[in-house]
């Protein structure tokens, strides 16, 4: 068995030096950073190769293969001081600049020209780490396994043999899964799951002696039409810092008591909840769009049950159609699912296509990229939206690569606008905006040269609007044409996994941060806290955290907040000891109500907060929790 693993040259974003940004333009100066093998990918290399290891099967080769610029030879280095047996850098002038199209397009054609080459054979398996640290979109290996049209097993964590064939342990939609591959070459992509390989002096001293293969687009067979540039199907237009974004006016107290009584008015108040009968903020009025066709929302749903992002994502399509005069279509694939049209419509839906078929029923990519493919090119919506759920991340770079299309990953922010530049006008175009590297900066992304715009959007970004039981819609009923030979991966068991905390669909969330210093401090108070609140202000209360607090360990990831964590939208959001990192913001600025207490009176999460007091958190969290069980006694 052979392997080929994907591996990336990224910036350290965990060692971001002051010199590195440009604060005229808001942007980081990438030649500061030091460049690192993803971690992501090392964990794919650690995969592979424990993998070959028990497969024993003679002959077998690791090969490390990137794309990137001739300094990228030191990834590769590193790899094969890991255990890659090769390498081959794939480098050429004509790929800078590339999308995840552009590269997977690239890769494609390295990986076949290694196929026919260097293994002889399909059998083999490539294995990556699920997303890079720079780009974060998850989309590389899944329109990589597209174009190459094998099966993808993504959120793999291990593996055992049955037989001498692979099955693989993932995460899957419903829970875990153990899945086996019935047919070779798969892609396996792999979480932080494994203890990563070290590098040994045997193996770095045979590296620096082993001449690396390198290869140019010619070398490749790539179409020079369909990478670098000329092939992407995006491009970023604006790159900006996070301090960039509008903030808040926060009222700031010196009284916890004071605090607690106002934001008790304030929240009984009642909710805000997202409308979509304002006017939109762009009016295209008699000009011609750049673009033409419905909006579109892909509907993730599981046992009859709809996402509730699915739900977010129809709210943001109503405005974005309204825009644009165009009708609102919503994308139903599944078993017998026909009985969740009117739920849509009355959400706001003006149609929902529904592909309805048996092998739909659990989620494989390959057959559900066909029913949705199938669709966007029968009808070619201008804009189609995904949640950037697991099933969401694979999904939607499959569907966007056998469409055409182009897709802008974990969006924070959409909106419809005019893009003029030089020779190039667009009118009425999807801008995309997304955090990146890491959370460090934040970029704006528009697509150009295909028919359909698309975008994930991380879950909790968006307000569901109230449904609207009177709306009237049309069902188009269809059926893809599926068959057998789409099942290429076997489902050997599945196992439920018990509820986890899900703060975000609280209603209201206290967080703690590093701030609060140990794990028992923040057990001692921002737990009483939340129970506190509970007995006063009506809703689901759950903890949170900072990354920082989690990664010390003062409670689970399942209550982290953040980019890394959960993006939530609470009417009520409470920060303790937090200071308001980039990552966590973006999982936590479209709470309706915050409050901060804080001992650094410039902290920067003040500048999204509603309510704050400064001050040392011991101290003043007991005061919030009497002055909440006070209200509740009275």
């Amino acid at each position: 068995m052979n392997f080929i693993v994907l591996v990336k040259q990224v910036p350290d974003v965990s060692n971001i030096p002051e010199d590195a940004w440009d604060r005229e333009k808001g942007t980081l100066r990438r030649n500061v950073l030091d460049n690192v093998l993803n971690p992501l990918d090392l964990h794919g290399l650690t995969f592979a190769w424990n993998l070959e290891q028990e497969m024993q099967e003679p002959d077998s080769r690791i090969i490390a293969l990137t794309m990137g610029p001739p300094q990228a030879r030191e990834v590769l280095m590193d790899a094969m001081s890991r255990g890659a047996d090769d390498a081959v850098l794939l480098t050429d002038r004509a790929f800078s600049g590339a999308d995840t199209w552009a590269t997977a397009y690239s890769l494609a054609r390295a990986v076949r020209k290694i196929q026919h080459e260097m293994f002889q054979n399909d059998r083999y398996i490539i294995v990556a780490g699920m997303q890079s640290v720079d780009g974060d979109t998850a989309q590389v290996p899944a329109q990589l396994a597209e174009d190459l049209g094998i099966e993808q097993i993504a959120y793999a964590q291990s593996f055992s043999l049955n037989n001498g064939r692979p099955v693989i342990r993932r995460i899957g939609p419903g829970g875990m899964e153990a899945v086996e591959p019935l047919v070779y070459p798969f892609l396996i992509t792999t979480t932080a799951c494994t203890q990563p390989l070290f590098r040994s002096f045997l193996r770095t001293r045979a590296a620096h002696k082993h001449k690396i293969t390198e290869w140019n687009a010619a070398a490749v067979g790539a179409d020079l039409k369909r990478v670098g540039i000329p092939g992407s199907r995006t491009t970023v237009f604006r790159i900006f810092s996070p301090s960039e974004e509008k903030h808040k006016e926060c009222r700031m107290f010196k009284e916890p008591a004071e605090l607690v009584a106002s934001l008790i008015t304030r929240y009984r108040q009642g909710p805000v909840h997202a409308s979509v009968e304002n006017g939109p903020a762009y009016y295209l009025a008699d000009r011609e769009p750049t673009y033409r066709g419905e909006v579109w929302v892909y509907i993730e749903q599981e046992g009859g049950v709809i996402k509730a992002v699915s739900l977010e994502l129809l709210t943001e399509a109503r405005k974005l159609a309204t825009s644009l005069q165009e009708k609102v279509g919503a994308v139903l694939p599944g078993d017998a699912v026909a009985g969740l049209a009117e739920l849509l419509i009355a959400q706001g839906a003006d149609k929902v296509y529904l592909a309805e078929h048996p092998l739909l029923k659990n989620f494989l990519p390959i057959p559900y990229k066909k029913a949705v493919a199938g669709l966007v090119q029968q009808y070619r919506p201008q804009i189609m939206l995904f949640g950037a759920t697991p099933l969401g991340r694979e999904l939607a770079p499959r569907v966007a690569y056998g469409s055409d299309a182009g897709l802008t990953a974990d969006c924070t922010k959409l909106e419809i606008d005019d893009f003029h530049r030089g020779a190039i006008r667009l009118t009425a175009i999807l801008k995309q905006t997304r955090p990146a590297l890491g959370g460090n900066i934040m970029a704006t992304i528009m697509t150009k040269d295909s028919k359909t715009q698309m975008a994930t959007i991380r879950p909790g970004v968006f307000k569901v609007a109230k449904p609207d039981p009177m709306r009237r819609g049309e069902v188009i009923p269809g059926t893809p044409l599926l068959n057998e030979s789409e099942i290429r991966t076997r489902i050997v068991s599945m196992e439920t996994l018990p509820p986890r905390t899900s703060v975000a669909d609280a209603d209201i969330v206290v967080s703690g941060g590093r701030g609060l210093g140990t794990r028992a401090k923040f057990e001692q108070l921002v737990k009483p806290l939340a129970q506190a609140i509970r007995g006063v202000l009506s809703g689901k209360v759950e903890v949170g955290a900072s990354r920082m607090a989690v990664e010390d360990g003062f409670i689970g990831h399942d209550h982290q907040v953040g980019q890394t964590g959960q993006t939530v939208q609470p009417r009520l959001y409470v920060a303790l000891g937090i200071s308001g990192a980039v990552q966590h913001i973006s999982g936590m600025q479209n709470a309706e109500i915050v409050v901060v207490v804080n001992k650094d009176p410039h902290a920067r999460i003040f500048q999204y907060a509603d309510f704050g007091l400064v001050g040392d958190v011991e101290n003043i969290i007991p005061k919030l929790v009497e002055a909440f069980e006070k209200t509740g006694a009275s």
